[in-house]
């Protein structure tokens, strides 16, 4: 079998700092590689060449393979639909591991996403690996101009606010939604208010706050967002802290609460605390269990490393990682229960 790693060029490099000067274990000498079994060829579906997802599942798929058979392959691809459709990358079998918010890891679980029947053909490896949250701003223009205080107090001002977000479907939008259902308003209310609801990828939106064409944008990442931070150091924009009884309104929907550290981003006036749905690993049910087992084991031991490249891994616990809360309620996969319980992460 061949040895192929699709990977970005950053990758690359961060495989020759990593594994091939000496750092963690050589490939082909981890837990389940020393068991004598076969190589295994995996498909990683993540986000859009470029996003943080990408290169996050780029280095994982890089240190994996120390713990993988000898022989192994991580096929990183950028192919997931992301947000409410990710779950069923495992239902059409087009993926053998792939993030997925905790949210919608449960939302699928229980009632099924995006007109879709309930699917169960996921579970955990590890839950709360990077801290995805609300990220929200307004512009200066706007706030000056009506004097807002909050997203919401434009809301019920009935404000004609122009809301920047990911197209429907995505994680993104589903905040905006959800937001609209918590103030019991529709989109078609704000657009008689002669605001708008603009769906786009991030480049587009952000060419549009600057061209003053949206009052804000509403997005779930991380402090690791490009797209955020380009937006932040070209436009005046201030980043929005969400009432408390509307992040404690998100919790009852599946959200947890995600902190955006202070300095994030230019235009944040401090640590902002709004609903978040961490990104997971999870893997088909059918994954091997020495696989499973191997996935869960390198982010423990290679915490380090990864944290050293992306500072929102720092949510990453492996003694919580693997508790229910941190998985949306999915369950673990057998292989990765093993390993957190033979570490005594799990009891």
């Amino acid at each position: 079998m061949r040895k192929i790693l699709k990977l970005s060029a950053a990758a690359v490099v961060l495989w020759v700092l990593l594994g091939g000067c000496g750092g963690g274990s050589a490939p082909g000498t981890g837990a389940a590689a020393s068991s004598g079994e076969k190589g295994v060829n995996l498909v990683y579906s993540t986000h859009s060449v470029g996003t943080s997802n990408y290169n996050a599942a780029s280095l994982f798929a890089t240190l994996w393979l120390k713990y993988l058979p000898e022989g192994s392959a991580i096929d990183v691809q950028p192919t997931s639909p992301g947000g409410m459709g990710a779950p069923y990358l495992f239902a059409n079998k087009a993926a053998d591991i792939a993030f997925i918010n905790s949210a919608p890891a449960r939302m699928a679980w229980d009632d099924g996403t995006l007109g879709k029947p309930p699917t169960q053909e996921h579970r955990g490896v590890a839950g709360s690996i990077f801290g995805n949250t609300a990220v929200i701003f307004l512009t200066q223009n706007f706030l000056d101009k009506y004097k807002v205080s909050s997203v919401e107090d434009a809301l019920r001002r009935k404000l004609p606010i122009r809301i920047g977000s990911g197209s429907p479907g995505s994680m993104d939008e589903k905040v905006v939604s959800l937001l609209c259902e918590y103030m019991r308003i529709t989109y078609d209310d704000i657009k008689k208010w002669g605001g708008d609801i603009i769906f786009g990828n991030g480049s587009d939106l952000s060419s549009m706050v600057k061209d003053n064409m949206l009052d804000g944008i509403c997005d779930l990442t991380s402090a690791q967002s490009s797209t955020m931070v380009e937006i932040s150091m070209t436009a005046k924009v201030v980043f929005q802290q969400l009432e408390p009884e509307t992040v404690a309104w998100f919790g009852n929907k599946g959200f947890a609460v995600v902190d955006l550290p202070a300095g994030s981003f230019t235009g944040q006036p401090g640590l902002i605390k709004n609903p978040g749905a961490p990104d997971c690993v999870f893997v088909r049910k059918d994954t091997p269990d020495s696989v499973a087992y191997a996935l869960a084991k390198g982010l423990a031991e290679e915490q380090q490393n990864i944290l050293a490249q992306f500072s929102s891994f720092e949510l990453y616990d492996p003694y919580k990682s693997c508790l229910p809360e941190a998985l949306g309620g999915v369950p673990l996969h057998p292989g990765a229960e093993k390993f957190y319980r033979e570490k005594g992460y799990l009891k």
